[in-house]
């Protein structure tokens, strides 16, 4: 059960595929989450502060105006994840889509909220940012995120994030 996130205050969110399994390892796939962020913000008012889209997980410093952000973090990994589903269903360079899709589908059967398949985690967990500190502690924290992972050197080298100025998804300053 998510909580429900103020439209005035900024949350911290962590998205995750079900097992932690590496899908966005694919540009194709990251484009497709991109996407679907871009259209939440245009369509759904979603605010993004800074964010961060690894091989397994997505994290944001967010908001939305004038609804919840659980509605709008319900919605995006509903339609996202039937998205994704059929991209792997239909890509035949996808040399795991056997694997991904009955890991996909065992996930959905052992869920009863969603009928065929699964990809994100169950919850969206919104952390409340609650001052400016905590605020820049989670943008770090997100930024940092892949040097950690040892994909890069320095933040501002990762595609998938708001660190980078190029990236292609536009964040609120």
């Amino acid at each position: 059960m998510s909580r429900t996130a103020s439209t005035d205050q900024l949350y911290f969110v962590t998205l995750t595929i079900v097992d932690w399994i590496d899908l966005f390892t694919r540009r194709l796939y990251s484009e497709c989450i991109i996407e679907n962020l871009a259209y939440c913000q245009q369509h759904k008012k979603l605010n993004i502060y800074a964010y961060v889209l690894m091989t397994n997980h997505l994290h944001m410093v967010a908001n939305v105006d004038g609804g919840t952000l659980s509605d709008v973090l319900r919605d995006f990994k509903t339609f996202s994840s039937k998205q994704l589903y059929q991209l792997i269903s239909t890509n035949a360079q996808e040399s795991r889509k056997d694997w991904l899709l009955k890991a996909f589908e065992r996930a959905g059967k052992h869920n009863p909220q969603n009928k065929q398949h699964q990809l994100w985690q169950n919850g969206n967990y919104p952390v409340l940012l609650y001052t400016p500190n905590v605020i820049q502690q989670k943008i770090d924290y997100i930024h940092n995120n892949p040097i950690k992972a040892g994909f890069v050197g320095s933040a501002h080298e990762y595609w998938y994030s708001s660190a980078n100025e190029e990236s292609p998804l536009i964040v609120i300053a």
